[in-house]
């Protein structure tokens, strides 16, 4: 089974800087979809299962830096930010609001690409990819081709709620604190993101794989301490 493309949302009030762009990413093999302004990303990021947000800084209404502001209260989705803003404030401004990288237009084609799939392999953690798929009783994982099966149906997750299932199920039983997931999962400390990023990534994955959310067997909370996988007893 092949692996399905990346998924890319492109965010930009230029109609033909959108499509310059979607034009590029898909002869590249990226999956790709666009959005006009702040409020419609926002919408698309929640509701559409993405890779990375191509985020612009400069549009009418909420420009890219409110976008990005409001994105990373709720998600952890990879994000590039292109502008044409060559001062080194404005590129120190974006990372520390979470941006993953930030390209000066004009760029490149080839750069816009390289740095898109460096992202993505920064953001995801190396897994075990090589290995084939870990069944543990009604739950199987597809490290490979990034799928979580459940009752033997393929059940939709986002990149990181994928990336978290995996780690925790890399070392079963073992307790892994919301801060050691964040160095493991995104690559970050505290510092850069809110440990709560990580309750509501388990909060997401205990809808997925448990028979019962409120009564989770599988991703167990270990008070004070963390959270961990616990395999079924038919495992």
């Amino acid at each position: 089974m092949s692996q399905r493309a990346n998924r890319v949302l492109v965010v930009d009030d230029s109609y033909s800087e959108r499509e310059m762009i979607r034009r590029v990413l898909e002869r590249e093999g990226f999956q790709v979809s666009e959005a006009a302004d702040g409020p419609s990303a926002l919408t698309a990021a929640e509701s559409t299962d993405l890779d990375l947000i191509v985020l612009d800084l400069t549009m009418a209404g909420m420009d890219g830096l409110e976008v990005l502001t409001h994105l990373r209260q709720k998600s952890d989705l990879a994000v590039i930010v292109v502008s044409g803003r060559t001062e080194e404030s404005g590129r120190v401004l974006a990372l520390e609001l979470g941006a993953d990288d930030y390209v000066v237009k004009p760029f490149l084609v080839r750069e816009l690409t390289a740095r898109i799939r460096a992202v993505l392999r920064r953001v995801r953690p190396a897994t075990a990819s090589e290995h084939g798929p870990v069944v543990h009783g009604r739950l199987e994982i597809r490290p490979a081709e990034r799928e979580v099966l459940v009752d033997g149906e393929l059940v939709p997750s986002t990149s990181r709620v994928f990336d978290v299932l995996a780690k925790l199920v890399s070392e079963p039983r073992k307790v892994f604190s919301r801060e050691a997931l964040l160095r493991g999962v995104w690559g970050s400390s505290k510092d850069w993101q809110d440990p709560a990023t990580v309750t509501e990534h388990i909060r997401r994955l205990r809808h997925k794989i448990e028979r019962d959310s409120a009564r989770p067997e599988l991703i167990q909370t270990v008070r004070g301490a963390g959270y961990r996988f616990q395999p079924p007893p038919d495992s």
